[in-house]
Formats: structure tokens, sequence, C-alpha cells
């Protein structure tokens, strides 16, 4: 699944990547880039640095200073990165929330920052996981045009193209939770230095929270 990034949830993410640093990373990892949007925002912002982005599916122009690598995540062997983001991204991973955090652990450079956005422990959250393994039970042309038309009637000032983008959306499953994925860390030496609610935009969205970790613990 690609999808075309959210200018205004790019500059809301962006921002306070770059708040949340006190000095500009020399090696910047994009975890599930889509159409390379946060990088060449974060390129903009840091313009000394060497940007990856890795995605299975995603494809776009890197431009200069950017390196994007089509791929899994978990596969990735490209040294140890000062700045790693994720902007709802970590949940669908297939991996074990420990696999997962070892694999980002091991990739975070000594005093370097994990900043991501990803789905927490809710009711919420874990009704809307319930709706989205019985949709995937159902998948079918008739679900797929029940996502859109439903996505059109809440949205209706967005264009089909992008509502079209997120029907697939619809049937990811959550694996990981903000929570877990965080203790999962924490146990590796990570260690939490800001959290807070994302904007939650719409009623086929999980609720995330951002977080900010980092390595200088280890």
């Amino acid at each position: 699944m690609t999808f075309t990034a959210d200018p205004t949830h790019v500059a809301w993410f962006g921002a306070r990547v770059v708040h949340s640093l006190s000095s500009p990373p020399r090696r910047v990892l994009d975890v599930g880039c889509g159409d390379g949007a946060l990088l060449r925002y974060l390129a903009d912002a840091f313009p000394a640095a060497a940007l990856v982005g890795v995605d299975l599916a995603a494809r776009f122009d890197p431009g200069d200073r950017i390196t994007f690598i089509r791929g899994d995540y978990l596969t990735l062997d490209a040294g140890r990165f000062d700045l790693i983001v994720a902007s709802s991204s970590l949940q669908g991973i297939d991996a074990t929330t420990d696999a997962l955090a070892a694999k980002l652990a091991r990739d975070l450079a000594l005093g370097g920052r994990l900043i991501h956005v990803t789905p927490y422990r809710c009711f919420y959250n874990s009704a809307l996981n319930t709706v989205r393994r019985v949709l995937r039970l159902l998948r079918g042309g008739a679900t797929d045009r029940m996502i859109l038309l439903t996505a059109r009637t809440l949205h209706p000032d967005q264009p089909r193209a992008k509502l079209m983008e997120r029907v697939d959306y619809m049937y990811l499953i959550l694996r990981h939770s903000e929570d877990a994925l965080r203790a999962a860390l924490e146990h590796r030496g990570l260690r939490l230095e800001h959290i807070e609610h994302a904007p939650h935009t719409s009623l086929g969205q999980p609720k995330h929270r951002l977080a900010v970790m980092s390595a200088s613990g280890r």
C-alpha cells in the first residue's frame, strides 16, 4: 500500500521531529517512507544530513541526499542512524513486537532519536481492529465499494483518488501498539523523552500517539 501523504500531517510531524532534536542529525532513516514527503521536509530542515527511506511499495524520485530502498525494513542493512522516524508505519510490520524493537534498537546510533507515530492501546483501536478483521474475512468488490462510499460520505472534500488509496488501509491489522513497542525498546535501554496524542482526523483511522525515544542511555 502506498499513500499520498497528507501535507498537514507531514508539517505537524516534521515540526515535532525538528523541535525534538538538540542538534542536526547526520543520517536519517524513514521507515515506511511512502511518497517521500516527510523525507523531503526533513531534507530541507537538515541540509547537511544524508537521508534514507525504506518502503515495500513506494515509488518516488529521491532527489539530492535522499536514497530510496524498496524492500522490507526488517532485512535492511544500512548501518546506524542518528534519527529514525516512522509515521503510522510500524503497526503493520509483520514481526513480533520484540523483533521489531530489536531491529530499531540496532539501527539507532548512540545518542540518536527514534520518533514515531503509532496507534496505542485503547477501546477505540481494539474495536477498529475487530472491524478490520471482519472486513478481511469478507473482502471483495462489495466491501471495497462500501468502504469507498463510506469514505466519500465522511470526507466529501477529499479527491476520489486519495480516498481509493485508503481502501486497502481499512484491511490493515494493527500488529503493534505504541505501549508495547515502548516497553520493548525500554528493555533495550532506550528512554522515553516525550509523548503526546496525534491528531485524529477520521473514524476509519486508529488513534495514535507520537513518541520520542532516546538511545543515549545505552
